[in-house]
């Protein structure tokens, strides 16, 4: 079930809803805690102005999309500021980057904790002066939409997620789902695309991001995106770059070790959110995900987002990579921790075949020296050990990794 919060009327014009208890709350109460500023990133939509409310619930609100105070605090922001011991959420505030010395300057004299909360869904643009301005003096963290365990949704059936996604007003609001994804995406092509970059055609920008949906999952080709996009390597590589600083997808980097130099050297490019993925491929209702050919790809992009979600909502930085040799073995997942390696092999099936186990088999030979974790991850809803690889439900793969979290520090406190 998911975890409700009580009402809070003056967070949607003093109408009275529920907001659903966000995970990386917690985080935000332990590890942000003594630090001046506070950094929530995030896709648009993805909840970070209601988490902000929620946690911070004493601050003054200013949302820099709104022009007139953008104006306001560009000639006069003392006007704004005027009691130095105020505490303020700013949200979006890369519209304003400048705003940042000013921060700075109150946090320098006041020494208040949490006085200032930024958030904003533009990574480069934020990171940027963030990095300049604010060194030392923030904790950063990122926000993405829910989580199966945040949206409750875990009895709901796999397509469903699939399709759906997990942009909190889809579940919250019960949204029309192609309605909220076809708005979507042209509110981000009209503000986050143009800000970060000088895009001539929208429309070709926009086959691009459907090229990349239908290779959700897969190893990044980008002489191929290139050629079917209709523009060069260059600026398929820019428009990449556009995509991960607006938190559209993930490049997931090779693991390399020294036990094997033939290691592909590609990334995996992975949506965030399938349904966003889902909206892009045309898919109109969730009964054309069951015998959808890229079914097993987004099943396996569902998996990959649940655990950048995990370790993002718990302020853990925890290497994420893929494993795949040339011609030979691979595995859709590897988790780095300092004293343990844990593999993930992915598959979107109901019921277990023994022909699953082989790559994870072979790994485990490779890797014979190492402190190692074998999982199998699918859509069943059974969890058991066979031998030393635990075959898991996706819907228990949280709980799973709490448990790895938990054993980890243990070990490391021994």
């Amino acid at each position: 079930m998911a975890k409700y919060w009580n009402s809070i009327p003056e967070l949607h014009d003093k109408w009275e809803i529920y907001m659903i208890y966000r995970e990386l709350q917690d985080c935000l109460k332990t590890k942000a805690q003594g630090f001046p500023v506070i950094t929530i990133t995030g896709p648009r939509q993805s909840g970070k102005t209601t988490l902000a409310k929620m946690a911070y619930p004493e601050h003054i609100y200013l949302d820099l999309e709104q022009i007139q105070l953008r104006n306001l605090l560009r000639d006069d922001p003392y006007a704004v500021f005027k009691d130095p011991n105020q505490r303020y959420i700013i949200d979006e505030f890369q519209y304003l980057p400048e705003i940042l010395s000013v921060v700075k300057v109150i946090v320098d004299k006041s020494r208040i904790p949490e006085q200032f909360i930024l958030t904003g869904s533009n990574q480069f643009l934020m990171m940027q002066n963030v990095s300049q301005s604010l060194a030392g003096r923030t904790a950063i963290f990122n926000l993405l939409p829910f989580s199966l365990q945040e949206a409750g949704s875990k009895n709901d059936s796999l397509d469903l997620q699939i399709f759906r996604g997990s942009y909190p007003r889809l579940i919250t609001d019960k949204l029309d789902v192609e309605t909220f994804y076809n708005s979507y995406i042209s509110t981000y092509l009209e503000k986050d695309v143009r800000q970060l970059i000088n895009v001539t055609s929208i429309d070709t920008f926009r086959r691009f991001l459907a090229l990349c949906a239908g290779r959700t999952g897969c190893l990044l080709n980008k002489e191929a995106l290139a050629g079917e996009t209709g523009v060069d390597a260059k600026t398929v590589s820019s428009w990449l770059s556009v995509l991960q600083a607006s938190y559209i997808i993930r490049l997931l980097p090779p693991y390399f070790s020294n036990l094997n130099k033939r290691l592909v050297k590609t990334p995996k490019l992975y949506f965030l959110d399938t349904g966003l993925a889902a909206n892009l491929l045309g898919i109109k209702h969730e009964q054309e995900i069951m015998l959808h050919p890229l079914r097993g790809q987004l099943f396996e992009t569902l998996v990959v987002s649940e655990v950048i979600k995990f370790f993002y909502n718990r302020g853990v930085r925890m290497g994420l990579s893929f494993y795949r040799e040339t011609g030979g073995t691979e595995l859709d997942l590897v988790i780095e921790q300092a004293n343990q390696l844990t593999m993930l092999e992915i598959k979107s099936a109901g019921i277990v075949n023994a022909s699953f186990y082989k790559p994870l088999h072979t790994v485990r030979t490779r890797f014979s020296d190492k402190n190692l974790n074998t999982w199998l991850v699918y859509s069943g809803k059974e969890k058991w050990r066979t031998g030393q690889i635990l075959n898991l439900p996706f819907t228990e793969l949280a709980e799973q990794l709490e448990s790895m979290l938990s054993l980890s520090l243990l070990s490391v406190l021994r």
